[in-house]
């Protein structure tokens, strides 16, 4: 479970993870904390999730036993992926998705084609307007898996 709440004030958001994090862990989950090592420690979260729209802390490359999550949202940037070598790797949107309705969609065949570029064997999961109508698709392309929100919530 990735806690991605980014709105809220540094205290509020400390209390909102841990209390998460609680509830995640009692249901066997794993959790990382989006955006924030220091947070992810404090807490003492199993990782930490970021997009290549973040800058990157240097000491995020040198974990040890720490889960990192990386988003990209380009072939472009799932080739710089590969050389962050994050222990997996989110590609969004691949299709339309309510919750960044400003987005275009990369689609199914360019998922495809980042696929057929993953040198490294990276777990790649597929982010972004999953249904259960297109689910049956992703499930061709031999995914580690698939991460939403609203698919969820129905």
């Amino acid at each position: 479970m990735i806690i991605r709440e980014y709105d809220l004030a540094t205290k509020e958001r400390e209390i909102f993870a841990q209390k998460i994090s609680n509830l995640a862990r009692n249901a066997g989950l794993k959790i990382l904390v989006g955006k924030d090592l220091i947070l992810a420690q404090k807490i003492k979260a199993d990782g930490v999730h970021f997009s290549d729209f973040d800058k990157l802390p240097l000491s995020i490359l040198k974990r040890r036993n720490f889960i990192f999550s990386f988003s990209c949202h380009s072939l472009k940037s799932f080739l710089v992926a590969q050389r962050l070598k994050p222990d997996m790797v989110f590609i969004s949107p691949i299709f339309l998705t309510s919750s960044h309705q400003e987005t275009k969609s990369l689609g199914i065949q360019y998922l495809a084609k980042i696929i057929t570029k993953n040198r490294n064997a990276l777990p790649i999961y597929a982010l972004g307007g999953v249904n259960s109508t297109n689910l049956k698709s992703l499930k061709k392309l031999g995914l580690a898996g698939f991460g939403a929100i609203n698919f969820f919530q129905t």
